[in-house]
């Protein structure tokens, strides 16, 4: 948190930059004077030296001369999809240790307040009907998945597909596709574009036609894995076939893309114990 003796001219807004490795920079004013300043990074990507990096880029901006640092911390988010499960007998997790947060923002706070919501109606319900078990709270499941869940799934395959291209390429992709349908695609998983926004778009990209035909088709994955969440079962007993739908399609999507892999064929002991890649 930096305090500055004048305030900024992007007091009503966000500024994000790009960093190494698949890494963003943040300026966020609470006030037009407080400014909530920080980065992060893929941590399936190489270390970057985070303090060194974010002083290198304050030193060149000259609102922050003579600011004053008031406050400063950070911590690890889990930029993921959710954990395919977040109950078991007389248990449920909510917000980051169930994987609710947007893995390309990072942003939890939405997920955070609508899965504790759920589940302590859940739990109050469970616990006055006497039985706490796993298929009583399962319902708790399918009130995430069909909802920002499955946002969250669709958002991280552009996630997972921004770790196969160079960052150069992809600060050069953003530039060219409008904010609100970049916005859109981010938040929300999927976009639309006018025919006129479309001819546009492919004429400030030219030179990069091949990774945005590609971007295209992992729009298609995006929009077919919502579906997926759409359909998560209503109980238990048909869980492992809805992960093997799941899984299919995330096997098609790293044969096109060449990504990394994030996640494997689920085991079946991968739910609310599974660990994934963490950033921050």
């Amino acid at each position: 948190m930096l305090e500055v003796p004048d305030p900024v001219e992007y007091d009503d807004a966000i500024v994000f930059k790009p960093t190494d490795e698949l890494g963003y920079l943040w300026y966020f004013p609470r006030t037009a004077t407080e400014i909530n300043v920080g980065l992060g990074f893929q941590m399936t990507e190489d270390p970057m030296q985070l303090v060194e990096t974010l002083k290198q880029d304050i030193t060149t901006r000259s609102e922050f001369k003579n600011a004053t640092v008031k406050d400063k911390l950070g911590a690890s988010l889990p930029t993921r999809r959710p954990y395919d499960s977040a109950v078991a007998d007389g248990f449920l997790a909510v917000g980051d240790a169930a994987g609710h947060v947007n893995p390309t923002t990072g942003g939890g706070i939405p997920g955070a307040a609508k899965s504790a919501h759920w589940a302590a109606s859940h739990a109050v319900d469970a616990i006055t009907e006497g039985d706490v078990s796993e298929s009583r709270l399962w319902e708790y499941n399918s009130d995430v998945m069909t909802s920002f869940g499955k946002r969250f799934a669709a958002v991280d395959l552009y996630n997972l597909w921004g770790t196969a291209r160079n960052v150069d390429e992809l600060v050069e992709i953003v530039s060219a596709v409008p904010g609100q349908q970049l916005a859109d695609a981010l938040s929300k998983g999927t976009s639309s574009m006018s025919l006129k926004l479309k001819l546009k778009t492919l004429v400030d990209t030219f030179g990069h036609w091949d990774a945005l035909y590609e971007l295209y088709k992992v729009s298609r994955r995006a929009t077919e894995i919502t579906q997926i969440y759409d359909a998560y079962p209503e109980s238990s007993s048909a869980f492992e076939e809805w992960r093997i739908d799941r899984d299919e399609l995330m096997e098609e999507f790293y044969e096109l893309t060449g990504a990394t892999r994030k996640y494997w064929s689920s085991p079946k002991t991968q739910t609310v114990s599974e660990i994934g890649p963490l950033s921050h």
